[in-house]
């Protein structure tokens, strides 16, 4: 008896090789383009989102704002997206292709656009509400037109098909958020790894177009794509520089991304300036003021201050100013970055400005978070009451304006902190500005107190023509001893009439605060409030 032929899968391209070994070994190899493809997208999608989320925290400051909109506004898209791909009457594989292209073209370009955006214009928060969608529509759109892909290659729709692809998404979520903090910041910085990303994308587009054979014109265009992306990943350092040096406003002399920060040195005529992710950490023309008056708040407020520890500082400015003490037996710098405290040995411009002073042999230099070396240095029983403490703790670190940072103005750094200070031992910090930012300032001086109960805290500031007038908060067992020490020779702004004016006779008045913590950091919330007026005006 006869039996009917087996009905033809539905979206055949092709009728099956006539050996069934050919066919299998043809199978699997379109399933394993395919199967790399979905781990590809998947990594460069998490990617992106990280990219868009980083750039807009280094350009204004504020990193849950930045990321809770790259991240809503992405995946609202990836919603939209993955709605479109019904509307698709097309080949599924060839518009995946197209989609990747698209995609590389508009991800790879991100950081270039936001940068001119935020640099150029003051429409920036549109167009990275723009980027970001437009990045969510494509992300969106791949993974269902992935699945229709394994449909034109034979596969049927099931639920262990889409739970594959799903678990690879997953998996390069996994490889992403480990490439991108571990691997592509730190080696390529944020324009080069997003043209990389790119051009990711459309090699992932020419592997699907080679498998399925295409249009001539698409397979163009996906070259056409991958020289461009490559051309601009050559010169992405050439374009980050002349669009900073539109945003600063002074030629460029150093561009650096690191693991932590990106740092930019600008040089107009004599004012050479630093800046950290953006925000203004010096200028030489004034910094004068602002190191002096950090250090000898302190150094004249005990007696015969030997051994001193600065956390932050990586640009040596204020170790030229404590090594000015002749009684200084040892100075032990904390600086997170590497990169930063090299430079600033290396560096003509730096060395030139602090006096090589991290090159002096009373100078130990130590890479590491501020948090966790005073944690550990605590726990080593390092100083305290008994022990030989540190005389001096100066903190000079960047302003708290993301997460990542408030931990270095809650109540535990502050007590870690006390518990390496000497018996007579003080503590000074910046405390960001007193008339920019009053309310962040009083919360600083409410933290210390907190955090240190036993000893009197002096909030005070000094104006600093290129910051304004910018605060700080001491804190000291021995008030009796403020100002009693000798100031050094060399300085070129501070004096003790100023000194005793600034902080004894005309203190600035602080409100009452809620202490920040790491379990509810203030600090950064207060911060960025209190600029927030400044920024968007």
């Amino acid at each position: 008896m006869g039996t009917a032929a087996p009905p033809a899968r539905a979206g055949r391209a092709s009728p099956p090789p006539a050996d069934g070994a050919s066919r299998s070994g043809h199978g699997r190899r379109e399933n394993a383009a395919l199967f790399a493809a979905a781990l590809l997208v998947a990594v460069g999608g998490l990617i992106y989102e990280l990219i868009l989320g980083t750039a807009a925290s280094y350009l204004i400051g504020d990193s849950v704002l930045s990321f809770s909109l790259a991240m809503g506004i992405t995946l609202f898209g990836m919603g939209i997206g993955s709605l479109l791909v019904n509307r698709v009457r097309r080949d599924p594989a060839v518009v995946f292709a197209v989609n990747e292209i698209v995609l590389g073209l508009v991800g790879g370009n991100s950081v270039l656009a936001l940068y001119a955006a935020f640099g150029l214009t003051d429409i920036h928060w549109w167009v990275f509400g723009a980027i970001s969608l437009t990045i969510g529509v494509l992300i969106g759109a791949e993974i269902p037109l992935l699945v229709r892909t394994f449909q034109r290659f034979g596969r049927a729709s099931s639920a262990e098909l889409v739970s594959k692809v799903l678990a690879l998404d997953y998996f390069g979520a996994l490889a992403a958020s480990l490439i991108f903090p571990l691997v592509l910041l730190p080696q390529l910085g944020l324009m080069r790894g997003a043209y990389l990303v790119g051009a990711l994308n459309v090699l992932v587009a020419m592997v699907v177009l080679i498998q399925v054979g295409t249009p001539r014109r698409v397979l163009v265009a996906g070259v056409a794509a991958a020289v461009a992306l490559t051309g601009l990943f050559l010169g992405a350092d050439r374009l980050e520089r002349s669009i900073d040096t539109r945003t600063y406003g002074d030629p460029v002399v150093y561009y650096e991304q690191t693991a932590y920060q990106r740092i930019v040195l600008t040089q107009y005529g004599q004012d050479l300036r630093l800046y950290l992710n953006g925000q203004l950490q010096f200028s030489s023309l004034d910094e004068a003021r602002y190191h002096e008056t950090l250090s000898a708040s302190a150094m004249t407020s005990v007696q015969d201050p030997a051994r001193v520890l600065i956390l932050g500082g990586g640009d040596g400015l204020l170790a030229r100013e404590v090594l000015r003490y002749p009684g200084l037996e040892r100075l032990t710098l904390v600086d997170i970055d590497p990169r930063m405290t090299e430079l600033s040995r290396t560096n003509r411009l730096l060395r030139e400005s602090n006096n090589d002073s991290l090159s002096d042999p009373r100078v130990e230099v130590v890479n590491q978070d501020a948090f966790a070396f005073t944690a550990e240095a605590g726990r080593r029983g390092q100083g305290g009451p008994g022990r030989q403490g540190y005389d001096v703790v100066l903190i000079d670190l960047v302003d708290p304006s993301n997460e990542r940072l408030a931990k270095l103005y809650s109540v535990e750094f502050y007590r870690q902190v006390e518990r390496l200070l000497s018996d007579d031992g003080v503590m000074v910090t910046q405390a960001t500005s007193s008339f920019f930012s009053p309310r962040a300032f009083s919360t600083v001086d409410s933290t210390v107190a907190a955090a240190q109960p036993g000893r009197s805290t002096y909030p005070f500031s000094i104006n600093v023509p290129s910051f304004g007038e910018w605060g700080f908060v001491l804190s000291t067992r021995r008030p009796d001893l403020l100002l009693t020490g000798p100031l050094p020779q060399g300085l070129v702004h501070q004096d003790r009439e100023l000194l005793r004016f600034i902080m004894l006779d005309h203190p600035v008045g602080t409100t009452p605060m809620p202490a920040s913590t790491l379990l509810r950091p203030r600090i950064v919330e207060v911060y960025n409030d209190d600029m927030r007026q400044w920024r968007y005006t």
